[in-house]
């Protein structure tokens, strides 16, 4: 579901993502994932329209605001010459909750029995902020219900990226820019602190396949090899950057 406030002559140039904020028992390493996530799903959406700083990129100030004293962002803004006003915040939270219930089960005998049953449902919100005006532009969210002892899948991911997308299709006709093509990456996140040995294998593994959209278990067992940093993919336009190389860090 998508909610929309008109903002008189908004021209959007620049997105600013925040980290996930997430309750309902979402793990540490799900937060980092999908924060990550967040982020590629966020370059992706733009099409290029719009330069995008990522939630490693900024830090929160006070959370809860909707001006430019929520982040550090207006700095960066400012040096890149971006015009404040044409900037929007996205503010993205994951909700998570949980019931459990008991169900009537066909027997082996022909018989009935009475079992125990359980799931998740996971809500994402998302918003698109204008700290110059403090209006929430755009605001989408969803749901699903999720099977808490599936270990297959990429989780919340999926519904995050529906969300994130349907936001930013809400920003059509507002855009400073034409579309141009961008740099496909995937984000190869660090270890885990304090997970070592074969755990600390398994927990890496599952958070870059959490955090990268389509990657497979044999590519994401490559990338883990790599240091942290942004892979390369593709990169269409003309640049110094080059499919295969991972960015590390940047003058």
């Amino acid at each position: 579901m998508r909610r929309t406030e008109p903002v008189p002559d908004l021209r959007v140039s620049a997105l600013v993502v925040e980290w996930l904020r997430a309750s309902g028992g979402v793990s540490d390493d799900e937060m980092l994932a999908l924060s990550a996530r967040l982020g590629l799903r966020t370059v992706s959406a733009a099409s290029g329209r719009a330069l995008v700083w990522g939630p490693t990129e900024v830090h929160p100030l006070h959370p809860e605001r909707t001006d430019w004293t929520a982040t550090d962002a207006l700095g960066s803004i400012k040096a890149a010459g971006v015009k404040p006003p044409e900037v929007l915040l996205v503010r993205a939270r994951l909700d998570r909750t949980s019931s459990e219930g008991r169900q009537e089960v066909a027997g082996r005998g022909g018989g009935a029995g009475v079992g125990s049953s359980a799931e998740w449902i996971d809500r994402v919100r998302i918003e698109l902020i204008h700290p110059s005006s403090g209006r929430i532009v755009v605001e989408s969210n969803a749901e699903v219900r999720v099977d808490p002892f599936r270990t297959d899948g990429e989780g919340p991911g999926p519904l995050l990226d529906r969300v994130v997308e349907d936001a930013v299709a809400g920003l059509e006709g507002k855009w400073a820019h034409p579309p141009r093509p961008a740099v496909d990456a995937w984000r190869l996140l660090g270890p885990t602190p304090g997970a070592l040995g074969l755990e600390g294998e398994v927990r890496r593994l599952a958070q870059l396949r959490m955090a990268n959209p389509g990657l497979g278990d044999d590519e994401a067992a490559r990338l883990m090899r790599r240091p942290p940093g942004v892979f390369i993919r593709a990169a269409q336009t003309t640049t110094r950057l080059h499919p295969r190389p991972v960015v590390t860090a940047i003058d």
